[in-house]
């Protein structure tokens, strides 16, 4: 995440097989929910894909409020006797209803999230905000840029990571940070072949704008910009990820 005091971005890479496909959904306003897209993985079962939004990747609402997991070595959770136990995932009820990082907070706060063991959701908003999320903990904003790979920050745990530290020294530049800079990052900590894990594709977000830019399979030749208001003038639709790049 990257807070210069102009621009809001937040880059990430989706580190996985291959072979594994991708689609976006788009929810324009109800009345009494945000617009809203998500991302999520696609299954060979074409009967699965028609309920794959129950369990997004990520998604980004008109407000600007990002979210995101990255995946981590599986933590039990504890569960909390005062509150309800959750086993759906809490994304899309969240894009729906909240406009910032302290709303998302409250409304995870009232579960026990006992399926998110073996990731962290990271929550970022337009104002700069973010946290990190698991079963157990809920980690708050503490530095102006910020960057969370595979393993846990509770408690200020720290791992080597040479993905963390390489976009932490360049975020470590006192400047205004464009498109061409989170592109840069993002390359530069790809997963990349012949490892059996590659960055699947690359987003470069803008929550000002509400936009995003899209890389697939390790390309930075060339972008897809995805404006999230005009998708949701468009109504209800879905688009395979692969079909931005023909």
């Amino acid at each position: 995440m990257v807070n210069d005091g102009r621009h809001i971005w937040v880059g990430n890479n989706e580190d996985e097989s291959p072979d594994l496909k991708y689609r976006l959904w788009f929810y324009p306003q109800q009345r009494e929910t945000y617009g809203y897209m998500i991302w999520t993985e696609l299954s060979d079962e074409e009967k699965l894909n028609k309920i794959m939004y129950k369990n997004p990747q990520g998604g980004m609402n008109e407000h600007g409020l990002f979210m995101d997991y990255t995946a981590i070595d599986e933590i039990a959770a504890i569960r909390n006797p005062n509150k309800q136990d959750r086993s759906e995932e809490v994304v899309t009820d969240v894009l729906k209803t909240c406009k910032t990082v302290q709303e998302a907070v409250s409304y995870i706060g009232a579960f026990n999230l006992v399926r998110l063991t073996g990731a962290q959701l990271f929550i970022a908003d337009a104002g700069g905000d973010y946290a990190i999320v698991h079963a157990n903990y809920c980690i708050r904003k503490t530095s102006r840029n910020f960057a969370l790979t595979n393993y846990t920050v509770n408690n200020n745990h720290y791992e080597p990571c040479w993905r963390r530290d390489t976009a932490m020294k360049y975020l470590a530049q006192d400047w205004v940070y464009h498109l061409n800079d989170m592109a840069f990052l993002l390359e530069k900590t790809i997963q990349k072949k012949p490892s059996d894990i590659i960055s699947n594709y690359s987003m470069a977000t803008d929550l000002h704008a509400k936009q995003i830019h899209l890389y697939y399979k390790g390309d930075f030749s060339r972008a897809v910009t995805i404006s999230l208001k005009k998708e949701l003038n468009a109504g209800i639709h879905q688009r395979d990820m692969a079909s931005y790049f023909p």
